[in-house]
């Protein structure tokens, strides 16, 4: 068991509701935020944007990062950073690229041990998202060729919660993603911008940053999938 969010995407001013969210289910008055931004080749922007967030719904909050790209870590002082944390939120971006450089550091065990041991709420947007499920559907391809790509599914490899998610649902060629799942035989979350699925411990809820944004729910009922919208 454990906790994470994930958010189907936005900008981190239109998610702070969600940002908020993500404190209340830390459960600390002010948590750590510890800030991973590998998929967006650790840029300062977004860790700005984020910390801005976070302290817009909470004053007073801290928070740090984990760039791997960009540090030499010890095993001992990246550890200690994910003890720190109360909370743990990974950037979008090339969600591939993430993966492989987390593979390469060692973190998804680490990440992965974070869940089980139910120390700090996972959290993130986009790519930051799909990393948390069994498979993802991803636009790492338009990293590597920006006029020519389409949508994909990808197996992360952290596989937290059984489904195949797809963030910024309705936009970015994600239209086709019925079909990319109806050989799939889970379920499947589509969150649109705004939103997000939220997992406490075996408890469920979907959640929208304005009400005018949707998530969507494809249960598998062994033949076929059954869409549902969850807000």
């Amino acid at each position: 068991m454990g906790r994470f969010a994930a958010i189907g995407g936005g900008t981190f001013e239109e998610c702070d509701p969600l940002a908020l969210r993500i404190v209340r289910l830390s459960g600390k008055p002010v948590p750590n935020i510890l800030f991973i931004g590998t998929a967006a080749s650790d840029s300062t922007n977004p860790l700005t944007s984020c910390k801005k967030s976070f302290k817009r719904v909470c004053p007073g909050t801290v928070v740090r990062k984990l760039s791997i790209l960009r540090n030499n870590y010890t095993e001992t002082e990246t550890d200690e950073l994910l003890s720190w944390a109360d909370v743990i939120y990974v950037s979008g971006g090339n969600t591939e690229f993430m993966l492989r450089e987390w593979q390469k550091f060692g973190l998804i065990p680490k990440l992965r041990k974070v869940f089980e041991e139910d120390s700090a709420v996972l959290s993130g947007m986009s790519a930051g998202a799909i990393c948390w499920f069994t498979d993802g559907y991803t636009d790492s391809d338009s990293y590597l060729d920006p006029e020519h790509w389409s949508c994909r599914l990808i197996r992360p490899g952290i596989d937290l919660y059984e489904a195949v998610f797809c963030p910024h649902s309705g936009t970015w060629k994600r239209e086709r993603f019925d079909e990319a799942i109806s050989s799939l035989p889970m379920d499947a979350i589509a969150l649109e911008d705004a939103t997000a699925f939220l997992y406490d411990n075996g408890k469920e809820s979907f959640v929208s940053a304005d009400g005018m944004h949707h998530a969507w729910r494809f249960r598998f009922d062994g033949k076929t999938h059954v869409k549902e919208q969850m807000c």
